[in-house]
């Protein structure tokens, strides 16, 4: 069993297969992109069963696949069936923008993926388009949860970062999807990061202005 410094169990292992996006979130990246590692140098699944091998012969029982955007990475489905496989190995989920959801979703389930986390930081296109510096309409993001929820990868997760002058008036809206499905959906704090030019504190939303 490991602990970590403050003494608590460590069970649960973050992995991220990429560092490819097919986003440029406004608080995740710079409009211009971000260098990427070469295709080479990222961890093949062989090494990442490995590492995860480890973990689980010291307690980790859960794993988390990011990215980037991991639906991005090729076969995919193939690292959850290995990572599945291995013994102490009792959780998988994965954190992803949705934009593939929908194609995925059955696939990952059978390969043994729990569950997803997806990220949905409005539900407007041209809010949404201009969040992402994308081209996606949030109802992909939605069929994809859909698809995902039919097929098992349940309770779906749904991340919102609330921005202070952007999306704090979907709050409800958000909320009112809970009442229609099993959907658990969690407001996340914008991090300190510069977003669009401007400082995180102009754009920052404390639980305290969410409630009120």
């Amino acid at each position: 069993m490991a602990l970590d410094r403050w003494g608590r169990i460590i069970n649960y292992m973050r992995i991220s297969v990429t560092d490819r996006c097919n986003l440029k979130c406004v608080y995740c990246a710079p409009a211009e992109g971000t260098e990427k590692l070469p295709r080479e140098e990222l961890l093949s699944f062989e090494e990442i069963e490995q590492i995860v091998r480890a973990g689980a012969m010291i307690g980790v029982e859960k794993v988390r696949i990011t990215g980037g955007e991991p639906l991005m990475r090729r076969d995919i489905d193939e690292l959850i069936r290995m990572i599945k496989a291995i013994d102490g190995i009792h959780e998988i989920t994965l954190t992803t923008n949705g934009t593939k959801l929908a194609e995925w979703a059955e696939r990952l389930a059978k390969a043994g993926l729990d569950r997803v986390n997806v990220s949905l930081d409005s539900m407007r296109v041209d809010r949404y388009k201009a969040i992402t510096r994308g081209d996606f309409p949030p109802e992909m993001i939605l069929r994809g949860i859909e698809i995902a929820e039919r097929v098992g990868l349940t309770p779906v997760k749904l991340n919102v970062v609330l921005m202070k002058g952007i999306n704090e008036d979907e709050v409800e809206d958000f909320a009112r999807l809970t009442l229609e499905s099993p959907l658990h959906v969690r407001f996340i704090e914008l991090m300190p990061f510069a977003i669009a030019g401007s400082d995180h504190t102009i754009r920052f939303l404390s639980e305290k202005e969410v409630m009120g």
